[in-house]
């Protein structure tokens, strides 16, 4: 017996970083071009820059929702029965994208009943990618698959049902393995699966980028035959809004959690690059001990040393912001869920707490980068214990070398003082010079006893500053 469904729908919701922390004008500028061409982009360059201008005039606009369009939905070309659902909610681009496929010739519904076989959900998936010019979300994505049974069914035969549907979505599908829960909404059953692509073969941002192309979140949501379609329509246009904001908040728990993943491999890179100085700071006594110090191998080695402190710190403080990212919508999302527990009361949502409080997603998400911070804090304390040492010892030398300066300078000037009380003396008994030609005083008593005088305190001045030269440049 061939399964037969009415209104078979599908409902895409996508979402894009709207601007992450420390992005450049320009870049924002981009996601803000790309969130564009996935509602127009099918118009003329002239056209778009206007749609697009739209969307840029919201950016720094500090509201927690803002609907980019003053029309509200931007509806599919006649015949085709779906729109576009843009909106602006806080750092985010949110989008729902609806298909219910071609009205009829009157233009109204076409609640026919439709054989499953026919394969009606992967038609309508394929024309939503295409609408969206077959770009996925940069953040993540849901999809929402949605129709009226013609029957009656028990439990295990609507989940039959829904099995030959997710088919239709995903090509390497496993029922068992993606299935995280069902439940009652709405007089409906629902079902919610999520398939997580696993050994991509890349790591940091590229897995990202190839995980939210393959990754699917998928809710197939089945009404019983004692609906109407009308009634259906409605009850699915009153759960919209609270959709949208409760994956808004699984997507962003997911996104941050495979950032901090990219963020631990790069601390981790920088912790094996600062271990060389690690080794050198413990050769310190011993060089301290031997006076073999070199203030320009140490100044090297703190200048490096704090160009590792810097990339540290940056990565380790974007490894903390995802951490209070998960945070944060992980407590929306729970307060979104109970808000839709008692606006549904006589609803079965359960199965939407697995991905909050299951020990698999979100709860071992959030230990495992708490985790992460509490092992790889200590290599900050590390970097800035060592190049506070480092500094310390230059400051050391500096200083005993300046000590030195100063004494050889006191001394030098002594000599030459008592050279010049000499000279002015002895030149007292001597006849002037005659000509600037005249070097006779060279041999003169006055110029002989002032070199004798000066020289216990010159001679000392030149081999100690030749001494603090190589010293310093060697």
């Amino acid at each position: 017996m061939s399964e037969e469904i009415i209104y078979p729908s599908i409902d895409l919701f996508l979402y894009d970083l709207k601007d992450g922390l420390g992005q450049e004008q320009s870049k924002i500028d981009q996601n803000c071009r790309n969130f564009c061409k996935k509602i127009y982009g099918d118009l003329d360059e002239q056209s778009f820059e206007e749609k697009y201008t739209q969307f840029q005039k919201y950016q720094n606009i500090d509201v927690d929702v803002i609907e980019l369009l003053d029309t509200r939905i931007r509806q599919f070309p006649s015949p085709l029965d779906g729109y576009y659902y843009p909106l602006q909610i806080g750092d985010t681009y949110a989008l729902q994208v609806n298909d219910s496929g071609k009205r009829d010739v009157n233009g109204r519904y076409n609640d026919e009943r439709q054989n499953i076989k026919d394969e009606p959900f992967l038609k309508l998936k394929q024309e939503i990618t295409q609408h969206i010019s077959g770009q996925t979300g940069t953040i993540g994505q849901t999809w929402l698959l949605w129709g009226k049974l013609t029957s009656q069914k028990n439990d295990a035969e609507i989940e039959e049902i829904a099995q030959k549907c997710y088919t239709q979505i995903v090509s390497n599908y496993d029922w068992k393995r993606d299935l995280i829960g069902k439940g009652k909404l709405e007089s409906g059953t629902i079902f919610e699966l999520w398939y997580t692509p696993q050994n991509l073969g890349v790591n940091g941002k590229e897995f990202w980028e190839k995980f939210r192309q393959e990754s699917h979140h998928v809710l197939i949501w089945l009404f019983p035959d004692n609906i109407s379609p009308d009634d259906m329509r409605k009850r699915v246009q009153s759960v919209y809004y609270e959709f949208l904001r409760l994956w808004q908040y699984r997507h962003k728990v997911v996104w941050s959690y495979y950032q901090s993943r990219s963020q631990k491999t790069l601390l981790k890179k920088e912790y094996v690059e600062i271990q060389p100085s690690i080794k050198q700071a413990s050769e310190l006594p011993k060089l301290l001990q031997t006076n073999s110090l070199k203030l320009s191998k140490l100044q090297e080695t703190l200048s490096a040393n704090l160009i590792n402190l810097s990339d540290y710190t940056i990565a380790l403080n974007y490894l903390e912001n995802q951490n209070r990212t998960i945070q944060l919508n992980l407590d929306n999302y729970k307060s979104r869920l109970a808000e839709m527990q008692k606006k549904y009361a006589g609803s079965d949502l359960k199965f939407l707490q697995t991905f909050s409080d299951g020990e698999i997603y979100a709860k071992k998400y959030q230990r495992q980068v708490e985790a992460d911070l509490a092992n790889l804090n200590p290599g900050l304390t590390l970097l800035e214990n060592l190049n506070s040492t480092v500094q310390g010892i230059i400051d050391l030398e500096q200083t005993k070398s300046d000590r030195a300066l100063d004494n050889t300078i006191a001394l030098a000037g002594i000599g030459l003082a008592i050279s010049g009380i000499t000279a002015t003396a002895i030149s007292a008994k001597q006849p002037p010079v005659t000509s600037y030609k005249d070097f006779s005083f060279l041999g003169s008593p006055t110029f002989v006893w002032s070199m004798i005088f000066s020289a216990p305190f010159l001679i000392p001045l030149v081999f100690r500053l030749l001494y603090r030269f190589f010293r310093l440049f060697r």
